[in-house]
């Protein structure tokens, strides 16, 4: 299901990227650079409406349209079928025997050039769902001194404890964070969420030991932390606060 969005707080999109592009809503005002990546059902209108939030907090918001068209917002057996599809295969799938995926290069081609345009500031991530675990790739970039990993949820079977990177990806991440104030990392899921499970989460701690923060897990079988009807205050309020604590 796609609605009609209103999109004029943010300028229209500029597509970044070499090898892989893809369109990114850049917001008109804000002065902290903000990465938010939407989840797997697309760039839902609750996502949108998060990151509004997050421009009125003063954030200037870089919002990726990595698949579908705004205001996407796919049912189960529709996300489905996107998941068995070519364009998910093209963004996500593992290459070769190394376990690089061409989302996690575009995603840290999109961090250098939001830290080129904001050379003197401190770079935020916020990845969701699908992008939850791949968002923890940035911290291997200098500026970014802030990832939310929230309901991280790939790999979605197999391999989990790779978080669906490379092991050139890991390794870069943990000589990178040691540089970074403790947390830098901060993680967030349901209880009995049966998409991101516990082992995602472990995966995550083993990766980063202390330089990662889980939030306690929210009660009950919700997904979405910060979008949809899932949406938790507590969540949206500490997120907020570790980002104007590190940017």
């Amino acid at each position: 299901m796609t609605e009609q969005v209103d999109m004029s707080e943010f300028r229209p999109p500029q597509f970044m990227g070499t090898a892989i592009q893809r369109p990114v809503y850049v917001s008109e005002t804000g002065d902290r650079p903000l990465i938010v990546l939407h989840e797997l059902p697309g760039m839902s209108p609750s996502f949108i409406q998060y990151c509004r939030d997050m421009v009125g907090e003063g954030f200037k918001v870089y919002m990726p349209l990595i698949f579908k068209s705004p205001g996407t917002d796919m049912g189960k057996m529709a996300t489905v079928a996107f998941c068995l599809s070519r364009e998910f295969r093209d963004l996500f799938s593992a290459e070769g025997g190394s376990n690089a995926r061409p989302f996690t290069a575009w995603l840290l081609e999109l961090v250098q050039e939001v830290s080129d345009n904001h050379p003197d500031e401190n770079v935020g991530v916020i990845g969701m769902c699908l992008t939850g675990g791949f968002a923890i790739a940035a911290i291997a970039e200098p500026q970014v001194q802030a990832v939310a990993a929230c309901q991280p949820s790939a790999p979605f079977i197999f391999n989990i404890e790779t978080l669906g990177l490379s092991e050139t990806e890991r390794q870069n991440v943990k000589a990178s964070k040691a540089e970074k104030a403790i947390p830098c990392v901060k993680a967030y899921r349901y209880q009995k969420d049966s998409i991101c499970r516990e082992s995602h989460m472990t995966a995550a701690k083993t990766l980063l030991g202390p330089s990662m923060e889980r939030f306690p897990d929210l009660p009950g079988k919700g997904h979405s932390t910060l979008t949809s009807d899932t949406r938790d205050e507590g969540v949206y309020q500490d997120v907020l606060a570790f980002l104007n604590q590190r940017l």
